[in-house]
């Protein structure tokens, strides 16, 4: 008769089984920590290609301040340059157009009328004068564009005339040149130069405005 011993039987397969599971478990910790382990090395892959990009581009940056800077110093100066260079032209147009004003003043003035004062003015001076031409307004709070801009040129002519006819000639002479757009009689009284009675008269001449040369 052949006896087994059951109970070693038993507890050799548990140890087996138990063996199993201590692999199983180290074998499954193992896999983790390594993934683990490639996930981190990815990661730190990617930060460290990621920070060198970035020192690159901070790298590039650094290199092109210098010439943006300058280029943005050098429109600075375009700009100012150009204006410089705008209000050239506008002088040169004012200059010329106050020369030609002169000149043709020597053909406009008809005979029976003398000239005593010749002035060029402003907008504020007219304001302060309130001439009443139509596209200036006085009141308050209002005005319109032409009585905004500062660069309107105008002449203030003063002087005698023998009769009321000769004043009315020179205004009509005047309102003909092609550069005044705009002539206002401001002040006309009856006066004696001796026995002669004269005509003493105000008048005042806008300039078309002048574009600056392109």
């Amino acid at each position: 008769m052949i006896t087994i011993n059951l109970y070693d039987y038993k507890r050799i397969v548990r140890d087996v089984g138990i063996q199993k599971r201590v692999v199983g478990v180290g074998l499954g910790s193992f896999m983790i920590a390594l993934i683990c382990g490639l996930i981190i090395l990815f990661q730190y892959a990617a930060y460290k290609s990621t920070e060198s990009e970035l020192a690159e581009v901070e790298k590039k940056v650094v290199d092109a301040t210098p010439a943006y800077n300058a280029v943005q110093k050098l429109k600075k100066q375009q700009g100012k340059y150009l204006k410089i260079i705008t209000g050239i032209d506008k002088l040169r147009s004012d200059q010329a157009r106050t020369s030609e004003f002169l000149e043709d003043m020597g053909q406009a003035v008809p005979e029976g009328v003398w000239l005593t004062s010749i002035r060029q003015l402003g907008m504020k001076e007219i304001k302060s004068r309130k001439v009443p031409f139509l596209f200036i307004s006085y009141e308050k709070g209002k005005a319109n564009a032409k009585g905004k801009d500062s660069d309107d040129k105008f002449v203030e002519l003063k002087g005698v005339g023998v009769g009321d006819s000769t004043v009315v000639h020179l205004l009509e002479q005047l309102r003909a040149l092609p550069y005044i757009d705009a002539v206002m009689l401001n002040k006309s009284k009856r006066d004696w130069m001796g026995e002669q009675s004269v005509r003493k008269f105000e008048i005042y001449c806008h300039f078309l405005k002048t574009k600056p040369a392109a």
